[in-house]
């Protein structure tokens, strides 16, 4: 019977440690039944909303965005109620998405019981419930625990109650059938009490789990968030193995009495399934700009100032510059900027940086591909000169390709919070807030909370866990790995039934979302409360983070500010300090002061004693060091890009020690592309090279140059025959020949995936 009935009330793991439903899986499995849509309405958040949005995009199936709040009958602010009750509400607007991402939220930043679960009231249910609609949940519902703990009588003003908060046609009455001894009864009150009313009935089940094999681990994974045993949970709930994802005809089956209720489901689906989008173009928070000004103009007069400041540091260290080039290339950074609508970005940045310099905190040079951009140095976000080195800024910013602008910013560690409160001062404390990461079950440590939860010593359950290979940079061996590769798993799992179990539950637990932290450096900005955009979670009292991780917020339209604590700022901060206290010392001193050809650095680089220096502290980098002796700045810059997996793994290390002592033959493909290649010898290291060969050799446009590179990363074949066909055309404009310029195509398309930005 598929198309008969829609899902209305599941959990996914994002209701952590309470459900096990995981996005992916459940799409292809209602898309299997024939069902058209599916609601994703987890405990009172909205984690996974952009993800399955994003995932329903290339679906049969459509999103319904929903989420399961907790409401209480008093004041959500009091901190002397405890009571709270479960309620389910579906976006079937825009503006229904809006109110429920501001519900949700303030649930959180209101509402918070002793205990840190977030609440609203029906005071926040009425004034935000325009296009909304309401389910009255499950047994743990208001409506449901009015009939159960109080009669008939209470249930029919609860019922009356939550009518009243939303507009008419958009309340349902939920039935539930999981063989509970309470339900049957239960629902013969909601049913007569409904048609007192006249209220529709809506069959959910509820669902936290996929398949009814499935139940006995969902309670395991119960009692890991409870911090119970089985046998301790068993004795204290009813179970039922009925809460997972049926099929339509199970549940045409299951209300066979009450059909209308079924094909509710169908209707609530056609008002609601597809009708609303997380995802929005960039919202950037406004600069605040004097009388008169804009913040294009202002940006430009704050970059030509600087520009003008950093010039005249170049005549006082009388170093040769050619001012047009600069002024142009401002000009053309400038427009980008301003036509990309990002002027704003650039201000608050600046601002942010420049308040830490002024106030003592030591701030990077800046990093990544934020560094290309001249606009970025005259503006003192960075302090290097992309010029010289041939940065460029269509790596940063691409006019062809609307994306987010993201700096890369280093802090000091010591004081990274200092910028951070700064900026919730200057642009305000509810517009300022951090970014989601979700932490899952991993392999070992699933198998000691399994194991602790059916019963097992924490010895034992750590011996099993033991046999299990260690992460490997960060990255956990699967449990189905493990077993087929460790003998002495391979044992234990066919020798010991307890092992096996409790090995068994844990692989269908394995990397469930456990819970929701912060990111240690993503900070978000917004024009008003950031839950005017997005939800967001308070794990402290003030703290706000986006209940979106860093892709899907930008995604849901929101830009991120990257505040990085990197401990040797705090070091060099420190070492300064040491330095200013020395007897004989005059002045402080200047770290920027160290010309980048001082040769005492050179001769300790060329030592190998680099221990705790950023990014060459590692033996292997020593040992680079040692065989490179390198005498010049990029030297440093292109150790530091090929020593990394992809580049040694060609080589590419080798080859640029021996090209540099003359021990190898330094060969340019072409003629046209030596001057892009000298300062490397001949071998392609940086991304920004790929796009000035596509530039100088196909004819491409810097800005379609990126797009190259962009498609050579992801290897996509037709993508690539496209592009290929495209360079050898233009190269041929250039006088290349057809093998030559699609031999330096290949060239190029494999140093791509492998290179980084210089």
């Amino acid at each position: 019977m598929p198309g008969e009935f829609v899902h209305l009330h599941v959990h996914s793991e994002f209701s952590m440690l309470d459900g096990s439903v995981r996005l992916s899986n459940l799409l292809e499995q209602t898309a299997a039944m024939g069902m058209s849509a599916v609601a994703l309405t987890d405990h009172g958040n909205m984690f996974g909303t952009v993800q399955m949005h994003k995932l329903c995009a290339g679906s049969k199936v459509k999103p319904i965005v929903g989420c399961e709040v907790n409401i209480t009958p008093g004041h959500r602010a009091d901190p002397n109620d405890p009571r709270l009750h479960h309620l389910v509400l579906l976006a079937e607007t825009q503006q229904g998405y809006q109110n429920l991402v501001r519900l949700v939220s303030l649930g959180w930043v209101e509402g918070l019981t002793a205990l840190g679960q977030p609440r609203i009231d029906f005071e926040l249910l009425a004034k935000y419930s325009a296009g909304l609609v309401g389910l009255s949940g499950c047994m743990g519902g208001y409506l449901a625990q009015a009939v159960l703990m109080q009669g008939p009588e209470a249930g029919r003003e609860a019922m009356a109650k939550l009518r009243d908060c939303f507009a008419p046609g958009r309340f349902y009455v939920e039935l539930q059938d999981h063989g509970f001894p309470e339900n049957r009864p239960l629902n013969n009150v909601l049913g007569a009490l409904a048609r007192d009313l006249g209220l529709p009935l809506v069959a959910t089940n509820d669902c936290h789990y996929h398949e009814r094999d499935e139940a006995p681990g969902q309670l395991v994974l119960q009692c890991i968030g409870a911090g119970r045993s089985l046998r301790e949970m068993e004795a204290m709930h009813h179970n039922s193995s009925e809460m997972y994802v049926k099929s339509p005809a199970q549940m045409v089956e299951l209300f066979r009495d009450v059909p209308g209720a079924v094909r509710n489901t169908l209707t609530i689906a056609e008002m609601c399934a597809g009708q609303v989008s997380p995802l929005s173009d960039p919202k950037l928070p406004r600069f605040p700009v004097p009388e008169g000004e804009t913040e294009e103009s202002l940006l430009e007069h704050h970059a030509k100032r600087g520009l003008e400041a950093r010039l005249a540091d170049l005549d006082r260290r009388g170093i040769a510059y050619d001012r047009p080039v600069y002024e142009e290339r401002l000009e053309v950074e400038t427009k980008i900027i301003n036509q990309m609508g990002f002027p704003g970005y650039f201000l608050i940045v600046q601002d942010f940086i420049n308040w830490a310099k002024d106030h003592d905190v030591p701030v990077g040079p800046g990093r990544g591909s934020g560094a290309g951009s001249l606009v970025a140095y005259s503006l003192r976000i960075t302090d290097l000169d992309p010029l010289p080195y041939g940065l460029l800024f269509e790596r940063f910013l691409n006019p062809e390709r609307v994306s987010m602008p993201d700096f890369d910013i280093d802090f000091c560690m010591d004081k990274r919070e200092q910028v951070i409160d700064y900026v919730r001062r200057q642009y305000g404390h509810q517009s300022v807030g951090q970014i989601a990461t979700f932490h899952q079950l991993k392999s070992k440590s699933v198998v000691k909370d399994v194991g602790r939860v059916k019963g097992l010593s924490p010895g034992d359950a750590a011996r099993i866990a033991a046999l299990i290979p260690d992460p490997i940079a960060g990255k956990s061996t699967p449990i189905p790995k493990a077993l087929q590769e460790e003998e002495g798993l391979k044992t234990l799992y066919a020798t010991d039934p307890a092992a096996r179990d409790v090995l068994d539950i844990a692989q269908g637990l394995e990397n469930l979302t456990r819970h929701a932290g912060m990111h240690a450096a993503g900070v978000v900005m917004s024009e008003g409360p950031i839950w005017d955009h997005v939800p967001v979670f308070c794990p402290d009292e003030g703290v706000y983070v986006t209940q979106y991780h860093k892709d899907d917020v930008e995604a849901a339209g929101l830009v991120k500010f990257d505040f990085l604590g990197l401990r040797t700022l705090t070091v060099l901060d420190k070492a300064v300090r040491l330095i200013d206290r020395r007897p004989d010392r005059e002045g402080r001193f200047d770290l920027s002061a160290i010309p980048l050809d001082d040769l005492a650095t050179y001769a300790l680089l060329c030592s190998g004693e680099t221990t705790n220096v950023f990014q060459l502290e590692s033996t292997g980098m020593q040992d680079l060091f040692k065989k490179l002796k390198p005498d010049c700045f990029e030297d440093i810059v292109a150790a530091v890009a090929l020593y990394r997996p992809g580049p040694m793994g060609a080589g590419m290390h080798n080859d640029f020690v021996e090209r540099k002592h003359g021990r190898q033959r330094v060969e340019y493909p072409h003629p046209s592309i030596e001057p892009i290649l000298r300062d490397t010898r001949g071998v392609i290291v940086y991304q920004e090279q790929v796009m000035q060969i596509a530039q100088v050799m196909g004819g491409y446009s810097l800005g379609g140059a990126d797009l190259l590179r962009r498609a050579m990363g992801k290897k996509k074949e037709s993508e690539m025959a496209k592009h290929k066909a495209t360079f050898v055309e233009g190269a041929a404009k250039n006088g290349v020949d057809e093998k030559t310029a699609g031999d330096i195509f290949d060239l190029m398309a494999f140093f791509a995936g492998y290179g980084f930005n210089k």
